[in-house]
């Protein structure tokens, strides 16, 4: 029963970290789209008011600056494609925590588990670890940090 309480310490912090990822990537993603939209809405105006007021070249460069950050922003979006990775984290997240109760439940009813009980665990949490986004280290760290402190609830 050793291994159920390690897998479940495991899970644990498995679904939390999948969590916190997938905030994390929402949270980017309204950030660069925020900034994008407020650069070209800033870009845009400059350089209509350049275009009035010709002798200001140093507005002109802000505004080639500024145009050249919201296209690389806006690619930036297209690559990094956070809307589709916070998706995945959380379908992760919702995985994890179903193997997790599914174990906390093996867990109070020690005296009824099985090898095969044990086996289908591990098969499942494979399935799950291989089509699972990765982890981004400072996430694993947070999430082992915030479970550390939260004991389990078999």
């Amino acid at each position: 029963m050793e291994i159920l309480e390690r897998w479940a310490r495991g899970l644990q912090m498995l679904h939390v970290a999948h969590n916190i990822a997938s905030e994390r990537f929402n949270y980017w993603n309204r950030v660069t789209g925020i900034s994008t939209a407020m650069l070209s809405a800033v870009v845009g105006t400059t350089l209509f008011a350049s275009l009035s007021a010709s002798g200001l070249s140093g507005v002109r460069v802000g505004a080639g600056a500024s145009s050249l950050l919201a296209a690389a922003l806006s690619a930036g979006q297209l690559v990094w494609n956070y809307p589709e990775l916070a998706s995945r984290h959380r379908t992760a997240a919702v995985r994890y925590a179903t193997l997790r109760r599914q174990v906390e439940l093996r867990l109070a009813n020690r005296d009824q588990v099985t090898e095969a009980d044990l086996d289908v665990t591990s098969t499942e949490w494979e399935e799950i670890e291989q089509s699972a986004p990765q982890l981004p280290i400072g996430v694993r760290r947070r999430a082992r940090k915030e479970t550390s402190r939260v004991p389990l609830r078999a």
